[in-house]
């Protein structure tokens, strides 16, 4: 097995190992391996904002999924990776959310994450960013991650905001701001036609710089230690096995899937699943896998009148007309990220927000399942879920996938929170200038019910609940040596060897998951050059 050797080894090159490798590989004092199961960002669509959903359908990401969920009807719970360098931030959906300054709080405060308060990782989020209209004291503009609002604003999504107003709730022109709660537009990590992913904005300026190495196109197979601590990456590459030897420390960035079956593979986990597969165990950590949490959502469609919305849109002569103004302005359809704007919502009066709506001038079907007629949806999704579901080892051969034991309906307050959001969305759709532009309801449709008590709003849900993306807490963070990590997302228990990834997380963030993961890895970057 051929031996390479640097100083700090970076395990996934998506939004926090881009930003990870790229802050240690600045320093310039230290040799930093990148290590990525994916090929380079080169793929058309993923810069074209508007072609995102064909990034997601490309080689550059992949899908995990669950064994069956009886919380959904026994449908297997499927999650679409990026594989790719930028990782999620090369193919989602673009939104900016941060999340509440409570959550961040709360982490602090009811789970042992000391200095982890909104007021420390505030600074963090600015100093990131480059928001184009924006500024203090909630934003930065002169970071390298360009932040703007949608470069095109489709007329349904317009229509789609006024009947969100006209429903009651507030407007807003900042979901990062003192508050949350409104209806409006979103910000983007995409400006000027162009998606700025984790990958643009932090590692291509470091690119070529000696202290950095790409290792694209290497799966990592397991952290070798040497005693308890973490020595080195054993990967394989195009060549064949290599071992990546660290000096210094590893950093896995591998995401709330695959940075914990890691771990287990490394011999860090629950010790009855890894003995059942002859892992050594190095570190028993129930805990690993664990936690496991993701926004779920249930998008109310209803059928456009005319064909008015995107359906059909990347095809024939309109596909052609919208490549051209793309090509020649950068405007038009292809710079929207399709999910323009939304609504934060405090559903249950409790004066928090806890639920988000996605608007747009298109809907999904059946969880894969398109709907072949133009259409829009108001889709509601849980912001702090309170269900919990599983990863284990399947095997302890690393090119098998991790088994998921998901759950992601399990808590009654989850189900609750979907049924306010649809009776809310429902709501907003009865508003009169949505009402002239829509015919039938799709889903949950007329025959479904959203009082109070309903049944068959409960089977209607569990049948349509899908993914938002955003998996998280696998790794959790902790003030306790049960946590996987401690404050500083060093793994309990070993030396040499920490997480920076959206796992770590030990409850979700009330938003999208993409700046909150580049700022965990900024920080933990500067916690590894203080203890170099």
């Amino acid at each position: 097995m051929a031996t390479r050797i640097f100083d700090y080894v970076v395990v996934g090159g998506g939004s926090g190992g881009s930003v990870v490798a790229a802050k240690l590989a600045e320093d310039g004092r230290f040799s930093v391996a990148l290590v990525e199961e994916g090929r380079r960002d080169t793929n058309p669509w993923i810069g074209i904002p508007g072609t995102f959903h064909k990034a997601l359908a490309s080689q550059d990401a992949t899908v995990v999924t669950s064994d069956p969920d009886e919380t959904i009807e026994n449908r297997p719970f499927n999650v679409p990776q990026g594989r790719v360098l930028g990782g999620g931030s090369s193919v989602n959906g673009m939104i900016y959310i941060r999340g509440q300054a409570r959550d961040y709080d709360e982490w602090e405060q009811e789970h042992g994450c000391d200095g982890w308060g909104f007021d420390q990782v505030l600074s963090v989020f600015k100093g990131q960013e480059a928001n184009q209209r924006l500024g203090d004291p909630y934003h930065g503009q002169s970071g390298p991650l360009k932040v703007g609002d949608p470069n095109h604003k489709h007329p349904v999504t317009a229509a789609l905001i006024e009947a969100g107003l006209s429903a009651g709730i507030p407007p807003t022109n900042d979901y990062n701001g003192e508050r949350q709660e409104g209806c409006g537009w979103y910000q983007l990590t995409a400006t000027d036609g162009r998606r700025n992913s984790a990958a643009r904005a932090f590692l291509h300026p470091v690119i070529g710089k000696d202290t950095l190495t790409l290792l694209t196109g290497h799966k990592a197979l397991r952290v070798r230690f040497e005693g308890r601590r973490a020595c080195g990456l054993e990967a394989m590459g195009p060549d064949g096995e290599v071992f990546i030897e660290a000096r210094k420390e590893i950093v896995l960035c591998a995401g709330s899937f695959h940075s914990p079956r890691l771990l287990m593979l490394s011999g860090i986990g629950p010790a009855d699943n890894l003995n059942r597969f002859g892992i050594d165990v190095v570190h028993d950590a129930p805990e690993v896998g664990g936690n496991l949490q993701d926004h779920i959502g249930t998008p109310v469609t209803m059928r456009l009148k005319d064909s008015i919305g995107l359906h059909g849109a990347d095809r024939g002569l309109r596909a052609l007309r919208h490549g051209a103004e793309y090509l020649m302005f950068r405007k038009g359809l292809l710079s929207s990220n399709i999910l323009e704007a939304g609504a934060i919502v405090d559903t249950d009066g409790d004066g928090r927000e806890d639920v988000q709506y996605n608007f747009g001038p298109f809907a999904p079907g059946e969880p894969g399942k398109p709907l072949p007629f133009h259409a829009l949806q108001v889709h509601p999704m849980t912001m702090r879920p309170k269900s919990r579901s599983r990863i284990h080892l399947g095997s302890g051969n690393p090119h098998d996938a991790p088994v998921i034991k998901s759950r992601v309906l399990e808590a009654e307050e989850d189900l609750d929170t979907l049924r306010r959001g649809v009776r809310l969305a429902r709501e907003i759709l009865l508003q009169p200038n949505i009402r002239d532009l829509v015919a039938e309801e799709v889903w949950p449709g007329p025959d479904v019910s959203s009082s109070i008590g309903s049944n068959t709003l409960d089977t209607a849900i569990r049948k349509w609940a899908r993914t938002i993306f955003h998996p998280s807490g696998t790794c959790r963070m902790g003030g306790s040596p049960s946590a996987v990590t401690d404050p500083r997302l060093r793994v309990n228990g070993v030396e040499g060897l920490r997480v920076a990834d959206c796992s770590i997380m030990p409850a979700i963030t009330s938003g999208n998951t993409n700046a909150p993961t580049m700022m965990i890895a900024e920080r933990c970057a500067r916690w590894m050059l203080e203890d170099a």
